[in-house]
């Protein structure tokens, strides 16, 4: 045409940005393996991760890193391109790798955003964590006393020290450092399930190491500021303390014979009606004496306002005999309905 003449000799000055094969697969090269890789991840595991993408030339076009927050995927399930999809599996926790994927397994001929069409594109991720929604609260016995015959159970009231982390060794809380020990009822709901899981079947002066996913801990959601969403969580645990509970469904037992006469020594002024004051004064007469135990770890009132209402079936705030009945009583005319 017009632009080339006829015989012309002509120069091209030639840049290559990037060349594929459409036979090609991708390529892994690793950069960091950790020593201890328990596990690697497989299909259908949800992974935590950073990443920096680039063009062959070294072009970046996007990265976790600018946003302060991990990409969270499941792998192997086409969440994410083909190529990272494949790229994904395998990996341990703390790993980084480079995932080189050609065009026909990332973005294709017509790209997408900051990335060109038919480009070989580059990514340098680090694995942060990663776990399986199927996975249970993973259990390391570091250390447990020769004398380990009392075992925590549900209702126990418990005293203890941790350090909570990240899988990568990101440090999140430490009692130690606030200088006293986390108390609790075991099983009431007062902590995550992961760590009422945890914290079963252990003696005093035990040392154990708790891995919670996130399904059992703060879930996709995590705690603003504090713990990212889908996070697994690590507690390095030391039980220091435990007051053993009551059997399930008690606030309270007698720890003798209870006495035939127990409405009337209730009812101080014989008026035939007990209220909350005079039900108050009295349990905590049987507990300073020993006669009888609270469940450990619960505020005082509201468990005597709670046996109180319980008995208090008209809801008068007042007891009578007729409505007095201690829970063997109650469960022996249930079962005798039945």
């Amino acid at each position: 045409g017009k632009e080339i003449p006829g015989q012309a000799s002509l120069v091209f000055d030639v840049v290559l940005l990037d060349l594929h094969n459409p036979k090609d697969g991708i390529v892994i090269e690793n950069q960091v393996v950790p020593e201890s890789c328990e596990r690697r991840s497989q299909t259908g595991d949800f992974l935590r991760y950073h990443y920096n993408g680039t063009l062959l030339d070294g072009t970046l076009f996007d990265s976790s890193y600018s946003r302060n927050h991990t990409y969270d995927t499941y792998v192997g399930k086409g969440y994410v391109i083909a190529g990272m999809d494949e790229g994904l599996l395998g990996v341990c926790t703390g790993e980084k790798r480079r995932i080189i994927i050609p065009p026909h397994l990332g973005y294709g001929e017509e790209g997408r955003g900051k990335i060109p069409g038919s480009a070989v594109l580059i990514f340098d991720i680090h694995v942060v964590d990663f776990h399986n929604p199927s996975d249970s609260v993973s259990i390391t016995v570091n250390y447990r006393p020769s004398n380990c015959t009392v075992l925590s159970k549900k209702g126990d009231y418990l005293k203890y020290h941790y350090n909570a982390s990240l899988l990568d060794g990101t440090l999140l809380d430490s009692t130690h450092s606030l200088g006293k020990t986390y108390n609790i009822v075991l099983g009431s709901g007062q902590v995550v399930v992961g760590m009422d899981m945890g914290l079963q079947d252990m003696c005093v002066g035990e040392r154990r190491k708790v891995v919670i996913p996130p399904h059992l801990g703060y879930g996709e959601d995590g705690v603003e500021g504090e713990v990212p969403g889908s996070a697994v969580l690590v507690f390095d645990i030391e039980l220091l303390e435990l007051v053993s509970g009551l059997p399930e469904g008690y606030m309270f037992v007698w720890n003798g014979e209870v006495s035939p006469n127990l409405f009337e020594e209730i009812d101080q002024n014989h008026d035939g009606e007990v209220l909350l004051e005079e039900f108050s004064e009295y349990i905590q007469a049987q507990v300073d004496s020993g006669k009888g135990k609270l469940a450990p770890g619960f505020d005082f009132d509201k468990i005597v306002k709670n046996m109180f209402t319980n008995q208090d079936r008209d809801g008068n705030g007042k007891v009578t005999a007729e409505e007095f009945k201690l829970k063997d009583q109650e469960a022996k005319e249930e079962h005798d309905e039945l």
